[in-house]
């Protein structure tokens, strides 16, 4: 009697669907998601585009815009210009772009470029103490 419940609980299509959930959950785990403060690829709705902001001191991040292109270059520097602050919480920032920088005829002289993802470092600046003169 015991023999045939397991073989009934094994054999419906719930199990089969609470397993399948099972194994896909177990997928999405990334034990190296968050090294070095780095937080997964996320995406901004305002200027859509999608980036990826690693913590690399107290003061300084790196922000890394993933390549598309559909989207123009200011766009892409307003998000920085925007990003920075809200990253940073006032104005005074340093933002110092590394890699992504596009000239201005690069369509005309390379229509079939892949452009690589445009990294910039964000250095906030560092609060005074207050109270000391």
């Amino acid at each position: 009697m015991l023999i045939t419940k397991i073989k009934m609980l094994v054999c419906t299509p719930r199990s089969y669907c609470i397993l399948l959930c099972l194994i896909l959950s177990a997928c999405t785990i990334d034990p190296n998601a968050n090294s070095q403060g780095a937080i997964g690829s996320q995406w901004d709705f305002d200027h859509e585009l999608q980036y990826k902001k690693t913590q690399l001191s107290d003061s300084s991040y790196q922000l890394e815009v993933i390549a598309n292109q559909k989207v123009s270059f200011e766009r892409i520097s307003a998000f920085l210009l925007r990003r920075g602050y809200l990253i940073c919480g006032q104005y005074g920032y340093k933002l110092e772009l590394i890699t992504g920088v596009e000239s201005f005829d690069f369509h005309r002289a390379s229509p079939n470029l892949i452009m690589p993802n445009l990294k910039a470092i964000l250095e906030c600046p560092i609060q005074k103490k207050q109270g000391s003169n």
